[in-house]
């Protein structure tokens, strides 16, 4: 199923997004912070699953959410955070919840390697509280940048080896980062897919096909693998989002037998 997903949406109230979105997609990936907190739209989601037809996802909190934080009171409150967002997927009926690694910040840039660890420590904690709520757990690649962790395949099956989360493929990012390639070598490990493209130097959030990442080649990879998960179209605007949903639908459609 084609989804979309949009920090900007968190801006606006809830109803107020879902008005706009269900008139364009049935699947609604939302990022649960601003106006959009569980604790706010827990109720209205129930409500839109049955009015709307609308089904969703969530996408975990990131700002100042670092499950990687080298700092442990600190990491320990993000943890409880999305251990709780967990839990209300499981209130609500959603299946998939997407996860920001660890990233830098504050002295954590003299070891870098110890936010890897803290992720990894993390995870594993939060791998038993998924398993438990019956909620798939998908750990996103991250674009290249001076706070990032896990833009290389290596890095992101390093932190979730032991927790044996999925992941979350990100092609706009693995393309900053040169990884597209590396990262479908293990779609195998594939729970969501977020799609957006760019010119390679940085995480534009542009049009699926508006960039140098190969979109179609992606997407076919993706199907050939039995892949059966959704595609998250994450876009800056709705226009946007639509244009990529035309495409997307067109390259899913099966070839004509006539």
């Amino acid at each position: 199923m084609i989804g979309v997903a949009s920090p900007i949406f968190c801006f606006s109230p809830f109803e107020e997004s879902l008005e706009a979105i269900s008139k364009h997609f049935g699947l609604w990936e939302i990022l649960i912070e601003g106006e959009h907190r569980l604790g706010i739209a827990k109720d209205a989601m129930r409500h839109a699953v049955d009015s709307y037809d609308m089904r969703f996802q969530v996408h975990a909190p990131m700002s100042d959410v670092n499950i990687g934080s080298i700092y442990e009171p600190m990491r320990a409150v993000a943890v409880k955070e999305i251990a709780g967002a967990i839990d209300a997927c499981r209130e609500i009926g959603i299946s998939i919840i997407t996860v920001h690694p660890g990233f830098v910040t504050g002295i954590a840039f003299l070891a870098k390697g110890k936010v890897v660890d803290q992720t990894k420590r993390s995870l594993a904690e939060l791998a038993p509280v998924a398993a438990n709520n019956s909620v798939d757990l998908a750990v996103e690649n991250m674009p290249v940048g001076i706070n990032a962790t896990c833009t290389t395949a290596e890095e992101l099956l390093e932190v979730i080896a032991e927790s044996e989360s999925g992941v979350c493929f990100d092609m706009g990012h693995a393309n900053t980062a040169g990884q597209v390639d590396n990262l479908l070598k293990h779609v195998k490990r594939f729970r969501n897919v977020h799609l957006h493209n760019n010119d390679g130097t940085w995480d534009q959030h542009h049009a699926i096909d508006d960039g140098t990442a190969d979109f179609a080649a992606v997407v076919r990879t993706i199907e050939h693998s039995g892949y059966g998960g959704n595609y998250i179209i994450e876009s800056t605007d709705m226009l946007s989002a639509v244009g990529s949903k035309d495409r997307l639908t067109r390259l899913l459609e099966p070839p004509s037998t006539s």
